[in-house]
């Protein structure tokens, strides 16, 4: 029940802000209503007064009377049809636009655990569901309780001992299908759940499709295919199983109700306590009692649905957003660009220890520092730390001496440029992704970044040039291409801080060639810090860290690391690359 009073309450928002619409939809409605309970009592005065009375004239009127309201209900349900389903996809698209809004708000642990199928079916068919509940809600509550209170009205005026008679069988009837509403609201809710399982199936398949092709895995893609499907085909028999009862039950009730007042009505006749006419404007009001019925039961069902959606948009803004106390802080002025770690600490929610403990470290301005070290060590988790993607676990990071911590998210981050390993690019232009670095940028500005990336005369070669398409995450370029986009974004944010987080691993020899010239100039007079696993892609590093197991343990110049013959020497070792100290020689040195 808690449920249900917060869905109302959040659902009467979104009312008030279509407050026009929604009053529109309601007044057709009490319009219509009135239209289609006037329609019986034109043909009982047509049968109980006109036609004995033998009044032509009347008759006529009358049934023009009758046309009139049969076509004016008809207008206004045509213009209630608008109306309603536009007060629903307004307020579905209000509740997408707050779904997108927590969305980025939220922490990068969210999007650690949370299947991307699972949020796209939330904001879809979860949403969809709670904005079809949320117009019919007010809509359906109104025209049953007018069309009931109404009919039962006029029959009592009518007759008011077939009405009492008639009005028995009601109480039982809605008792009959609310019984099922617990029901209704579990299975639904694990058919939602089926539904999201699906989507993040049917995701994970696109996106592996090569994986698969490339393993010849069609085959056993299409067995777990159908085992996701059988499941949430499955999920909806358990709905249709449920509603079988409810609604052929109800149908069977109602059915009984129409031959009850119809066998009242006949008793009444032959005992003289009512007329032919009466019996039958009973018989057209009759549909204004079991329709009505119809609809509770349909309405009931369309509401669960829309609980159950609502359940799950509320459990996902209730999600915790990022954390940012330094929100309203100073904002962070120019930036020289020092970094230092102290007493650093990190472990991920639930990890049984630390995954980083650096009690020292400084990067200074315009310094080229390179993480290396085995797989797992921590460089891509110090990389995260600091932007603030997650917060440390204790100690702190300091930017030009001033702890990030105590720095707006947006400034922070907007000093910093990022080139990850496998770049995003979105599904739109070469110019949609480059202006993700700089929005204002002109197209001059969009060629100059590309020129400095190596990538202007590839774009230039192609006809739609900077409306290129790139294709979902980048497939329509090459690797090296999609690599020199990301890094021509950076060149027009422009950041005092570059983050290379293995840029270049994933190339070929000639693809890296491109980009390294590229990220020399990108890294020219910045604090860079770069994360590799490739050596040779550190020759310009004015500083190497060695990270084993979240501990760096050598740091220092590359000449000094060299002569120390330690870790950094034996990994070049194993490499085959050089390891004198002869800066002409080593994989650090400048070609």
């Amino acid at each position: 029940m808690e449920t249900v009073w917060e869905w109302l309450r959040t659902v009467c928002g979104y009312y008030r802000a279509q407050g026009r619409l929604l009053a529109l939809d309601l007044t057709t409605v009490v319009a219509r209503a009135g239209a289609r309970l006037l329609i019986p009592a034109v043909a009982l005065h047509v049968f109980q007064v006109c036609l004995p009375a033998g009044d032509l004239r009347a008759t006529g009127w009358s049934a023009l009377l009758f046309a009139l309201l049969a076509v004016g209900a008809a207008a206004l349900e045509w213009c209630g049809t608008i109306c309603g389903q536009w007060l629903g996809f307004r307020i579905e698209a209000a509740l997408r636009a707050d779904f997108f809004d927590h969305l980025q708000r939220l922490p990068f642990a969210f999007f650690d655990r949370t299947k991307t199928g699972e949020v796209l079916s939330r904001v879809t068919s979860d949403l969809r569901m709670v904005g079809s509940t949320a117009h019919l809600l007010p809509e359906a509550l109104l025209e049953i309780s007018l069309t009931l209170v109404g009919a039962f009205a006029f029959m009592f005026w009518i007759n008011p001992t077939l009405a009492a008679f008639t009005l028995i069988p009601v109480p039982f009837i809605l008792f009959f299908a609310g019984s099922f509403q617990k029901r209704i609201h579990q299975v639904w809710r694990e058919n939602r759940h089926e539904a999201a399982t699906f989507a993040a199936h049917v995701e994970n398949a696109v996106q592996g499709i090569r994986e698969i092709k490339s393993f010849t895995g069609e085959a056993r893609a299409r067995r777990a295919f159908r085992h996701a499907n059988a499941r949430f085909r499955r999920s909806f028999e358990k709905v249709s199983a449920l509603y079988a009862p409810l609604f052929s039950g109800t149908q069977l009730l109602l059915e009984g109700y129409s031959l009850l007042y119809i066998a009242l009505g006949a008793w009444l006749v032959a005992r003289d306590s009512a007329t032919l006419a009466q019996v039958f404007a009973f018989f057209m009001y009759s549909r204004y009692v079991t329709a009505p019925m119809l609809r509770i039961v349909g309405f009931l069902d369309l509401f669960q649905q829309g609980l159950v959606g609502f359940r799950r948009f509320r459990e996902f803004v209730a999600q915790p957003p990022e954390d940012d106390p330094a929100g309203d802080a100073a904002p962070l002025g120019p930036v020289r660009g020092e970094i230092r770690l102290e007493g650093l600490r990190f472990r991920y929610p639930g990890a049984p220890r630390d995954v980083l403990d650096i009690p020292a470290l400084t990067l200074p301005a315009g310094a080229v520092c390179a993480l290396v070290g085995p797989s797992g060590g921590g460089k891509s988790t110090l990389a995260a730390l600091i932007p603030r993607f997650y917060a440390p676990t204790a100690g702190r990071i300091l930017l030009d001496g001033r702890d990030t911590a105590t720095i707006p998210k947006r400034d922070l981050r907007a000093a910093i440029g990022i080139v990850a390993q496998r770049p995003f690019l979105f599904d739109g232009t070469v110019r949609d992704n480059l202006l993700l670095g700089r929005p204002d940028a002109d197209d001059a500005a969009l060629w100059a970044a590309l020129e400095a990336a190596n990538l202007a005369p590839a774009i230039r070669a192609r006809p739609e040039g900077l409306d290129t398409p790139v294709g979902e995450h980048g497939l329509r370029l090459s690797g090296g291409q999609a690599q020199r986009l990301a890094i021509a974004r950076v060149f027009l944010k422009n950041p005092p801080i570059l983050i290379l987080d293995e840029a270049t691993s994933a190339l070929d020899t000639f693809a890296e060639a491109a980009v390294q010239e590229a990220l020399g100039r990108l890294s020219a007079g910045r604090t860079t810090l770069i994360i590799a696993h490739r050596l040779t892609t550190i020759r310009h590093a004015t500083q190497i860290c060695y990270l084993e197991d979240g501990r760096i343990v050598e740091s220092g110049s590359p000449d000094a690391l060299l002569a120390r013959r330690g870790k950094y020497h034996a990994l070049l070792a194993l490499a085959n690359l050089p390891t004198s100290p002869d800066p002409h020689e080593a994989p650090h040195a400048k070609p």
